[in-house]
């Protein structure tokens, strides 16, 4: 179960020891062998009609983004334009590989079950490295002795982990392996408090409330409840200052200013923000393109970045300034499509995995509010998982 390995350390940035290559490199490796070797499942147009435009307008797309790319004054935007895009044509095809891969439930809990093995050990590991040899009140995902507790790139890691954490859940309902289920979880729990990513415990928040919703499990439904009541008390009796968690001002600040208030000027908007900059520059530059779109590749090297090749944080932004309408609404239809296709399942199967997949799914539709995901193999194998069950199911 190397797939699930690399999806759960994928965001640590770590490398693999001796050849020294990041595992995200191995992930896409691992998944271009499964796709060339993993391919007996004939195409119905018609369920995969979807993903067929998707390959379409990104082909489109990639063609506006060329000139820009090759006119940069930057040699390396061609090369990142191509990964791009092959990055997201490797997800497509991901598709495939798992619908070959996984013939039946037992192969995907397998799978979930792989996922929680792994965590564990990631977590104790960082936490151990940041609570106790750092000595810090935080965890990050950087580990180098050399410059010390960081808290860089600690949103793709806990992203990944929110977005399989109702999988994890519905494992402590399933009739194996509850043990390695409730540790997992409570990793989940102890990672997401301490690393300070209100986007990651956003999307968490809403997954559970979704699979709350959703499902048709007394017993889990009342957990749920009491799990939401402790949390509240918690928060409520804890004197944590909302506005400062959403703000990330004062003690959740990262750099240990306030974030979206300039100390000197309170009465700056969240729209004044370097994100909400980002939104902006993003959105304007999608009505200039009379909502066409600009080309993949472009947001990053518009003359107002000033050679910064800053993301925009926000997948929905970047699409719309990128891909235009179109784009923005096969990705987005492409999520909420999977969610209708899971929920119409569940009304003949009484399924906690198929509920955690629709809660997944909805928190994947949260998270490119936060994060750039389209292009990387957590949001297509979230999104190869309900193709998965939809083919289990429907059989």
């Amino acid at each position: 179960m190397a797939f699930a390995f690399f999806y759960a350390i994928w965001g640590t940035s770590w490398t693999f020891p001796i050849i020294d290559i990041n595992y995200s490199y191995l992930w896409l490796g691992t998944a271009i062998l499964g796709i060339f070797f993993s391919n007996s499942v004939k195409i119905n147009i018609e369920v995969f009609l979807v993903p067929l435009l998707i390959a379409v307008c990104v082909i489109f797309y990639f063609f506006i983004g060329i000139p820009d790319a090759l006119s940069s004054d930057k040699g390396d935007d061609f090369y990142y334009l191509l990964i791009y895009v092959i990055k997201i044509f490797i997800g497509l095809f991901l598709i495939f590989c798992f619908l070959n891969l996984f013939k039946s439930e037992e192969d995907l809990i397998l799978f979930f079950k792989t996922i929680a093995l792994t965590i564990i050990p990631i977590v104790i590991y960082l936490a151990y490295k940041y609570l106790y040899v750092y000595g810090v009140d935080f965890i990050g995902v950087e580990v180098d002795d050399g410059k010390g507790a960081t808290k860089t790139f600690k949103n793709s890691l806990a992203t990944s982990i929110a977005l399989i954490s109702p999988f994890i859940f519905a494992g402590l309902y399933g009739n194996k392996n509850k043990l390695i289920y409730f540790l997992a979880f409570l990793s989940i729990l102890f990672f997401l408090y301490y690393v300070n990513s209100r986007s990651s415990i956003i999307i968490f928040a809403i997954e559970i409330l979704f699979f709350l919703f959703l499902s048709q499990s007394k017993r889990l439904k009342r957990n749920l409840r009491y799990i939401f009541l402790v949390l509240f008390g918690v928060v409520i009796f804890s004197g944590i200052s909302f506005t400062d968690w959403i703000l990330k001002n004062n003690q959740f600040s990262d750099s240990g200013l306030p974030t979206f208030f300039q100390a000197e000027a309170d009465d700056e908007s969240l729209l004044e923000s370097r994100r909400g900059w980002l939104l902006i520059q993003a959105l304007d530059g999608y009505i200039s393109s009379n909502l066409v779109g600009n080309g993949i590749a472009t947001f990053r090297i518009r003359p107002s970045n000033f050679g910064s090749r800053s993301e925009t944080h926000n997948d929905y932004a970047l699409l719309l300034y990128e891909q235009g309408t179109i784009g923005f609404i096969l990705f987005f239809y492409l999520i909420i499509w999977r969610i209708s296709i899971n929920n119409s399942l569940l009304k003949k199967h009484s399924n906690r995995f198929l509920e955690a997949s629709s809660s997944s799914l909805l928190g994947l539709l949260v998270a490119l509010v936060f994060i750039n995901l389209i292009q990387t193999l957590v949001f297509w194998t979230i999104i190869s998982i309900s193709f998965v069950f939809s083919q289990i199911y429907k059989k």
